[in-house]
């Protein structure tokens, strides 16, 4: 999305805070982007909704599906930053 990001994440129980993980994840992109350090980019907090036992598939569809939504792509696999599995930690 051009203006903003959904993240489906399961936390890998050795301590690790969902905030770690949206830290590495922005630090990593950041750097990736190559964005200037005049102006920040990301917003400093961010939302989250812990997911019930069998709502996954749900989430999931609903992300994949956004940039279907918003007319970017006819299907969800065809939008570029649209990723499976991609381990941070």
């Amino acid at each position: 999305m051009p203006d903003h990001v959904h993240l489906l994440l399961r936390l890998d129980g050795e301590g690790r805070t969902l905030a770690d993980y949206v830290n590495v994840w922005k630090g990593l992109w950041t750097r990736r982007l190559a964005v200037p350090s005049e102006s920040p980019f990301w917003q400093r907090s961010f939302y989250d909704h812990w997911m019930r036992k069998g709502e996954d598939a749900e989430y999931a569809r609903y992300i994949a599906d956004n940039p279907t939504r918003k007319g970017l792509v006819a299907r969800w696999n065809d939008h570029p930053f649209t990723r499976v599995y991609v381990p941070l930690l």
